[in-house]
């Protein structure tokens, strides 16, 4: 009786850990597949009949109207395939290389590509999305981007190679080119937070999009220079505009790592 149950119990075990093991590879085949999906759609972007490319023109942006919107040329194709696009964000030496999303109006809250993919399709990685409190145009002051940290390295996961030793340094910049205009940000602060209770009175990073005065604005400011791993130094003056890129963290529960950043 006793093997018996010892040996129901080991194939329990090597059935659970086939199961983890075809879930995992599953996992990962479906995070390549969805890669190489928005390889595809940066194809799209194209920028005097050179596609792939979305650095600076000196020219500034060349606009086209699509459906009665002003959009740059080099989006049209992507804003076509889905009017939910309205930008792209890079940041130099990682992954983060996507399209970004805005469904302010949708049922879910603004977070409809939470787990959908460019076509509208179920994806557990979901794509970059602007929180629906925030606009691009004319800019809040500050626009909240939201990602997923996935463990296969993608989306927002390499946000947090801002705690790495040197990452700072060589990363002060990144760029989130809309479909108004391109735009090149400086790192203000970067930090783990967490998402408090509603009834707390604690600071929330993640609440602030628009300031109804210049003490607001500045107070907010220095919140989340005090939070930063590192002093960037960065001046931040009431009037510019902020960006933060915002991922799920692990050091709490509802832990989070966040990015902010001021537009030049």
């Amino acid at each position: 009786m006793k093997k018996r149950i010892i040996k129901v119990m080991m194939a329990c075990c090597i059935l659970v850990a086939v199961g983890c093991g075809g879930y995992l590879g599953y996992y990962y085949y479906t995070s390549i597949k969805s890669e190489g999906a928005l390889n595809d759609l940066k194809e799209q972007i194209v920028i005097d009949g050179k596609d792939n490319n979305i650095s600076d023109s000196d020219a500034g942006p060349v606009m086209v109207d699509v459906n009665g919107v002003s959009v740059q040329k080099k989006f049209e194709a992507l804003y076509r395939e889905n009017p939910d696009f309205v930008g792209w964000l890079t940041i130099e030496d990682t992954h983060i290389d996507y399209p970004v999303m805005y469904t302010p109006s949708s049922r879910e809250g603004g977070q409809y590509y939470i787990h959908r993919n460019y076509e509208g399709s179920y994806s557990a990685a979901g794509l970059p999305f602007v929180d629906c409190n925030c606009k691009l145009e004319p800019a809040t002051d500050n626009v909240i981007i939201y990602g997923h940290n996935m463990n296969a390295g993608t989306m927002f996961h390499d946000l947090l190679k801002y705690e790495e030793d040197g990452f700072y340094e060589k990363h002060k910049t990144f760029r989130f080119d809309t479909i108004y205009g391109d735009g090149q940000y400086e790192v203000v602060a970067f930090f783990r937070g967490e998402i408090l209770p509603e009834e707390s009175k604690d600071f929330k990073y993640y609440e602030f999009v628009n300031a109804g005065s210049e003490e607001e604005f500045l107070s907010y400011v220095d919140s989340v220079k005090k939070m930063s791993i590192v002093d960037t130094g960065v001046d931040v003056q009431y009037g510019d505009k902020l960006i933060t890129l915002s991922t799920c963290a692990y050091h709490v529960t509802d832990g989070r790592f966040a990015v902010i950043a001021k537009k030049r």
